[in-house]
C-alpha cells in the first residue's frame, strides 16, 4: 500500500528463487505483505510476512505477553491442583 491508499497486488510462480518488484511512483510505499489471504498453508508465522514504515512493536508485544500470562495462569492451576 502507498501512502494515497492505491494497492498494488502482484503474483509470483515461484519457480525462481525469489521476485524482486520495483515501482516509481510519486508517493511512498507504506506497508508490503507476503500472502495477505494466507493462502500458504505450511506458513505458520504470519508475523514475519510484512513491513511496515512505523513499526508495530506495541502489538507484538502484547501478544507475547499476553501468551506467557495463559502460560502463567495455567501453571498456578496445574500448582494449586497438586498442592
Amino acid at each position: 500500500m502507498i501512502e494515497n491508499g492505491e494497492q498494488t497486488r502482484e503474483t509470483w510462480n515461484g519457480q525462481e528463487r525469489r521476485a524482486i518488484y520495483v515501482y516509481e511512483k510519486p508517493v511512498r510505499g507504506t506497508t508490503a505483505q507476503v500472502d495477505p489471504d494466507h493462502v500458504l498453508l505450511l506458513d505458520v508465522a504470519y508475523t514475519n510476512n510484512s513491513r511496515t514504515l512505523k513499526p508495530s512493536s506495541g502489538k507484538a508485544s502484547l501478544k507475547w505477553s499476553l501468551k506467557w500470562m495463559v502460560w502463567l495462569e495455567d501453571l498456578m492451576l496445574t500448582y494449586g491442583f497438586f498442592v
